[in-house]
């Protein structure tokens, strides 16, 4: 199928999806950077405000929304250098600038909307850029599989010291149609049935910027797959209510680092999912939105 009808199928298939989720595509400009985000209708509610992890995009949340379409005021950004937003080739996607950043997007976000409180969520990677983004007034936290802890490597990681490139790692930068649903299968405990345009776009779309991918890759993580920055002292020192959610089948990063991070953030709950992996948003997309509810009120 040419590559411009996989383009077209994937592109009516998401703008389904987030129709159902009821959240619109929108634009803001930071630094001279287009920021690319999705937003609901339901302004009138309290914000809550999602952040996706490494080498992922704002999409990635649609199931959840859909879930919470009716009770938050929702708002789903792209990093810069993610998904819609713009390829920032000469910025450095260190963490703390990409928390730097962060702030700038949401702070000027908020005075145009005129939103006095918000929430902040993040996952895997996104969860530790929301942390270091502390100068921002965040009402409450939610932690879904993050980063910033670490107590036991996981097979991933192991597997990820056994070799001299690791973005040439399968499951970290699929290549193939192979290496993709293989990467699904480590990360969902029942990974999403994909058609094969959808497949074949988002692998045309990764290796047209595998190059610059991978930078982003290690301006975050080291060898073994791990963040640069650990958090542990950060998180000591934390004071808003925070929601932490692990999945416990997570291959990516081990539940032990859950129960660290629940037991260094003092005003911590942690919520874990039987059969779900590294991404509780896909896996128990309700049960989610069920305990955040309960979480944010």
């Amino acid at each position: 199928m040419p590559k411009q009808l996989n383009k077209w199928l994937y592109e009516k298939t998401r703008n389904l999806l987030r129709w159902q989720a009821k959240v619109t595509r929108k634009n803001i400009e930071v630094d001279g950077y287009n920021i690319a985000y999705l937003e609901s209708k339901k302004k009138h509610k309290k914000t809550l405000i999602l952040i996706h992890g490494l080498n992922d995009e704002k999409d990635t949340w649609l199931m959840l929304a859909s879930a919470l379409k009716d009770k938050y005021h929702l708002i789903l950004i792209d990093l810069l250098g993610s998904g819609e937003s713009d390829m920032a080739i000469d910025f450095e996607y260190t963490l703390h600038n990409q928390a730097d950043f962060l702030e700038k997007v949401i702070t000027k976000m908020i005075k145009e909307k005129g939103i006095d409180s918000f929430s902040l969520a993040g996952h895997s990677m996104g969860g530790l850029v929301v942390l270091l983004a502390d100068r921002l007034p965040i009402d409450k936290f939610i932690l879904i599989d993050t980063m910033g802890t670490h107590v036991k490597f996981t097979p991933l990681e192991i597997e990820a010291q056994k070799v001299d490139d690791i973005s040439q790692l399968p499951f970290l930068n699929p290549i193939t149609k192979k290496d993709f649903k293989e990467a699904m299968k480590l990360t969902m405990y029942k990974p999403l049935y994909m058609p094969n345009f959808m497949i074949a776009h988002i692998l045309a779309n990764k290796a047209s910027k595998l190059e610059f991918e991978i930078k982003k890759l290690f301006d975050v993580i080291d060898e073994n797959i791990r963040p640069h920055k650990n958090l542990e002292k950060e998180l000591n020192q934390i004071k808003q209510q925070v929601l932490i959610v692990w999945g416990k089948e997570d291959l990516t990063i081990d539940v032990s680092s859950a129960y660290k991070m629940h037991e260094l953030i003092e005003n911590s709950t942690l919520k874990m999912y039987e059969a779900c992996r590294h991404y509780p948003q896909i896996d128990k997309p309700k049960e989610l939105a069920a305990d955040l509810v309960a979480f944010l009120g």
